[in-house]
């Protein structure tokens, strides 16, 4: 399970912005990426576990959690979007953390969504 207290790869990315040089820049930005990256992985790995044991459930419940569903593949998409712009582009600072952030959040409320729906037991623990 992801750490959900997890504030995004780089809390305050001074790694990034007291970078000397480009070299460095583009090292601390593909660090940073890699935390994202991973995160992103192991948000991946509980869709899927929610993913499937959702294939399970009839009726209101399943058209309950369809919403919370789209919702947080479209925060992943997102998330690895920004990333790969971020890996592209090789950002002076890291104006996209308070998006990241709020992504991250979004990720963690909608995954809470959809425990409340899937009945205790179905998986994990």
């Amino acid at each position: 399970m992801a750490n959900m207290d997890y504030p995004g790869a780089c809390p305050n990315c001074s790694g990034i912005d007291g970078c000397t040089s480009d070299a460095n820049k583009k090292d601390a930005v593909v660090r940073y990426c890699k935390g994202l990256e991973m995160e992103l992985n192991a948000w991946k790995a509980q869709l899927y576990d929610i993913i499937s044991a959702a294939d399970d459930i009839k009726g209101g419940d399943q058209d309950a959690l369809a919403h919370t569903l789209t919702m947080i593949k479209s925060n992943v998409k997102e998330l690895e979007a920004i990333k790969d712009q971020m890996l592209d582009a090789c950002p002076s600072t890291v104006t996209q953390e308070k998006i990241i952030g709020s992504k991250l959040e979004e990720l963690r409320s909608n995954y809470s969504k959809a425990l409340e729906v899937l009945p205790a037991g179905w998986f994990g623990g």
